[in-house]
């Protein structure tokens, strides 16, 4: 037999917690001694296992008991995988909520709430009238390109763009021309390609999106001048690329 506070010691539990435990039933000791001191046996030691086992797993004390108490675990089991699969869909989505903050402020020095909102505020059904839009503006093989997290805001991957993009906002009234200008302008084609995987159209297509209608293709929100502003850095870029080429 093992006393309650060598109990506590080994598991690293308080005695209280396992006085606890024997109050709702939980686990109660083989032995209570005329002083109310509380003796447990080896089995005793293998159910306390198996409830710490179970906390750690993420279930409730009442769960557990319902576990121990009961032959048919699975449904419990299957009720708890179901409960993580959603926390950790929230949790993902969090990190890239917070990602998609620290990338906002890092484009425009300040974070546009406007353009938080825009995604924070999503609801189920914006989503699927979003997949819906998408459907109808790209076919099933170019939705496959687009999906490339480069491009996706709150990624990881998406930071090339975050700063190309802080970039044009930072020189949006510099001259097409400029040496600045050719310099993102590149910068922004090379990226464009890798992205799309060399695909013109979709390339046109995307930013034709992105220009025409952003909300409902679930795209950042980017300031008009500054859209207008890549257009004429890569329009004279291209333009003047195929000059040399001649």
């Amino acid at each position: 037999m093992y006393s309650i506070g060598k109990v506590a010691k080994e598991f690293n539990l308080t005695v209280r917690t396992l006085r606890y435990y024997d109050e709702i039933d939980l686990l109660t000791p083989s032995r209570i001694a005329d002083s109310g001191y509380r003796y447990y046996s080896k089995e005793d030691i293998l159910v306390l296992q198996r409830v710490i086992a179970l906390k750690k797993l993420g279930f409730q004390l009442e769960q557990v008991k319902s576990i121990l108490n009961e032959n048919d675990w699975e449904d419990i089991f299957e009720e708890q995988l179901i409960i993580i699969a959603k926390e950790k869909a929230h949790l993902d989505y969090l990190e890239k909520m917070l990602r998609l903050t620290q990338q906002l402020s890092f484009i425009e020095q300040d974070i546009n709430w406007t353009n938080l909102f825009h995604y924070i505020g999503q609801t189920e059904e914006d989503q699927v009238k979003q997949m819906a839009y998408l459907k109808e503006f790209f076919s099933e093989k170019e939705r496959e390109v687009f999906n490339n997290p480069l491009f996706h805001m709150g990624e990881k991957e998406s930071m090339e763009i975050v700063y190309l993009l802080r970039i044009a906002r930072e020189q949006k009234y510099e001259h097409p021309s400029s040496m600045k200008s050719q310099t993102l302008a590149r910068k922004l084609v090379l990226f464009l390609d890798e992205a799309f995987n060399g695909d013109k159209e979709l390339i046109e297509k995307y930013w034709r999106l992105q220009k025409e209608a952003p909300e409902k293709g679930g795209l950042i929100l980017v300031e008009e001048n500054v859209i207008e502003y890549i257009n004429k850095i890569i329009d004279f870029y291209e333009a003047n690329e195929f000059k040399n080429e001649e």
